[in-house]
């Protein structure tokens, strides 16, 4: 089922595409310690014999909004970086499914979808900004270009479109061709869509990455960690689920709270290329 937005939100800029094939951006990744793993093995125990994460109701209204928000606090910020990084795709289509799972998926052409589930689960517009800021990291640092396969992504909730810098809302019942654009994209995955199956490394390397853009927003990372915790309790400790993913909830959280640490000792540096 198609739920059209209220309005359409396009960031406009200057892009950069280069989906390079073969190109990456490697983030220096050291092992994760045995006590930084059992103390977010802990966290997630103890918060999983609470019983299962408070699931909100939200209209469909507010799902958009919630989700439009989180995405123009941190637009400018993901962009930058991804030009600075010089490597990924930095012109991006987020499209909200009507699906209640708390999962997202990214697909071709710097495609984005953010679940229903996310903004029911999250607690907070941090929370919902995250899950996004991922989506941004692995297209800005190219993963989608080296790892994909075909997964269903179900029907779309809205489409807006990112590439940063200011906002243009056009009037309701108009869309400018990038807006039509966009919707064609959404429309077309929602029959199927081409998604990555990320490895360890790939996937800490866009925690690392996701945990810089909210720094660089000024979005509080501390808050926004709340919906790794709730993905590690959904899902258990074999996987988060989250963009198919082979790191597991307890692994993500504490990758998590390395990368913020870096992060806050560098004030918010990209590290060199290796």
């Amino acid at each position: 089922m198609w739920f059209r937005l209220p309005i359409l939100a396009v960031l406009s800029g200057a892009g950069l595409v280069c989906g390079c094939a073969g190109a990456t951006y490697p983030i220096p990744m050291p092992p994760l310690t045995p006590s930084q793993l059992n103390l977010a093995q802990q966290e997630v125990q103890a918060q999983k014999s609470e019983g299962p994460p408070f699931r909100n109701h939200v209209t469909d209204e507010e799902a958009t909004t919630v989700l439009r928000s989180a995405i123009e606090r941190i637009g400018p910020a993901a962009t930058q970086l991804c030009r600075e990084m010089a490597v990924g795709d930095c012109r991006w289509t987020v499209s909200g499914s009507s699906d209640r799972s708390l999962n997202t998926a990214v697909g071709p052409n710097g495609l984005i979808v953010i679940n229903r589930g996310i903004m029911e689960y999250a607690a907070n517009e941090e929370e919902v900004a995250v899950v996004v800021a991922y989506g941004f990291a692995h297209h800005a640092a190219n993963h989608f270009a080296a790892r994909r396969r075909t997964q269903m992504a179900g029907s779309l909730l809205g489409t807006i479109v990112v590439t940063a810098v200011s906002i243009v809302v056009p009037p309701l019942g108009m869309a400018t061709s990038l807006i039509q654009t966009a919707v064609e994209s959404g429309m077309n995955l929602a029959s199927g869509a081409v998604v990555a199956s990320y490895t360890k490394d790939q996937e800490r390397e866009s925690t690392w990455l996701a945990a810089l853009i909210l720094y660089r927003a000024g979005v509080d990372p501390d808050k926004a960690r709340g919906m790794l915790v709730t993905m590690a309790r959904v899902a258990g400790d074999k996987d988060t689920g989250m963009m198919n993913t082979q790191l597991s909830g307890s692994e993500r959280l504490a990758a998590w709270d390395e990368a913020v640490r870096q992060i806050r000792a560098s004030n918010g540096q990209l590290p060199r290329r290796n």
